[in-house]
């Protein structure tokens, strides 16, 4: 989830918990306060008629009035705090409701209005710090606790290092010996957008063992704009490229899409491939489906396209469960040494489900014909952790 969207999603709640929504300020208490503008009491009346109704606003208006009058009003205070934070100005909330709690520090209300404040800026290290002092001041309440609880499951879903293991088994037609996987990888998040990746990856085909070592970093730009650089390499490899490096680009479209731009290159013992890939991914509620188009062309040999199609489920706290449809051409090892291009179909199914936000498991099972030369029916099973 998006920083925008947890921020809309957090004003949501706090609206719905702290408002009974109706159609506008209550008409008799607005008569009220235009017969006598200097009846406090009439005017509080009309400022929380306002906020009840959704009319933020007019409700901020009239508690500034208010607070004019007596700055250090606890209630006056927390119900601007409050419409700030309603109208998705948590930084202006901060210091009113601090200075509330100055000249209330025993007003629970304007503790919980200070730390859905903090939440909606996303500031972990204040935030953490805070409930822990709510904690302190209030030790009978369990929602500091609560609240401090899914802060931190939330950092660790949006900054933990995941870790993941893998193995596979391949079994192919022909009575040839299957082919065996191992794979770690690691992604460790830098900040809110960056992320930097590394892994181990060892192979086993055709009585041939290669071993690959992984890194990448990813970022994230404004106006929707993505990119992650990667590189491999596979010192004396049989079947996989000795190295490669891979750029990609995204871009984020009006109507819930998507578009993707993946350049490889690819270096062989025998040969280089080339390849390029645009992807078209489309998003509807917890679904996306997704098209690619894969350009690849190895030295010395015509230009050779596949394509893929993904249908994915996303449920839980990023678990996610997926079909996927290939068809084409595709340049693929096909011995030690030999890099060959065959007509390919494939379908396969495999998901990510997160037990809890520290620990899941990843699978895999697919089928895969390689033109005339053999077919593939493979599994997969890996552990997720994160920390």
């Amino acid at each position: 989830m998006s920083g925008l969207s947890l921020r809309m999603l957090i004003v949501g709640l706090y609206l719905a918990a702290a408002w009974t929504p109706s159609e506008a300020c209550d008409a008799e208490k607005q008569a009220a306060v235009a017969a006598n503008p200097s009846d406090d009491d009439a005017r509080d009346a009309l400022a929380r008629s306002c906020a009840r109704a959704g009319h933020h606003e007019e409700a901020l208006r009239q508690y500034d009035i208010l607070l004019a009058r007596d700055p250090d009003n606890s209630d006056w205070l927390l119900g601007k705090g409050q419409s700030l934070i309603a109208l998705d100005r948590p930084a202006e909330a901060l210091p009113v409701l601090e200075h509330g709690r100055s000249v209330a520090p025993n007003y629970e209300d304007i503790w919980r209005a200070n730390a859905t404040a903090f939440e909606m800026l996303g500031d972990y290290e204040r935030s953490d710090a805070f409930l822990a002092e709510a904690q302190r001041a209030f030790p009978q309440s369990s929602w500091p606790a609560a609240k401090r609880s899914a802060l931190n499951e939330e950092q660790l879903l949006k900054r933990g290092t995941r870790l993941s293991l893998a193995v596979s088994h391949e079994e192919l037609s022909g009575d040839r010996d299957p082919w065996r996987a191992v794979t770690f990888n690691m992604d460790k998040p830098l900040d809110d957008r960056r992320r930097v990746l590394a892994g181990l990856h060892a192979e086993e085909r055709f009585n041939a063992r290669d071993g690959q070592l992984t890194a990448g970093y990813v970022d994230r730009l404004p106006g929707g704009w993505s990119f992650s650089a990667s590189g491999d390499i596979a010192p004396n490899a049989e079947v996989l490229p000795e190295w490669s490096l891979v750029g990609e680009l995204g871009r984020a479209l009006p109507g819930d899409r998507s578009l993707g731009l993946r350049a490889r290159h690819s270096s062989y013992a025998t040969t280089d491939v080339d390849s390029l890939a645009a992807t078209i991914e489309q998003y509807a509620a917890q679904f996306r489906i997704a098209y690619t188009l894969t350009a690849a062309r190895p030295t010395g040999v015509p230009t050779s396209f596949g394509h893929s199609l993904h249908l994915a489920h996303d449920y839980g706290d990023a678990s996610t469960m997926a079909l996927a449809l290939g068809f084409g051409e595709e340049a693929e090892a096909v011995a030690p040494g030999v890099v060959q291009v065959t007509q390919v179909r494939s379908i396969g199914v495999n998901g990510v489900h997160w037990r809890n936000t520290s620990w899941g498991f990843s699978w895999e099972a697919g089928w895969y014909e390689q033109g005339d030369l053999y077919n593939r029916l493979r599994i997969s099973l890996g552990l997720e952790h994160r920390f």
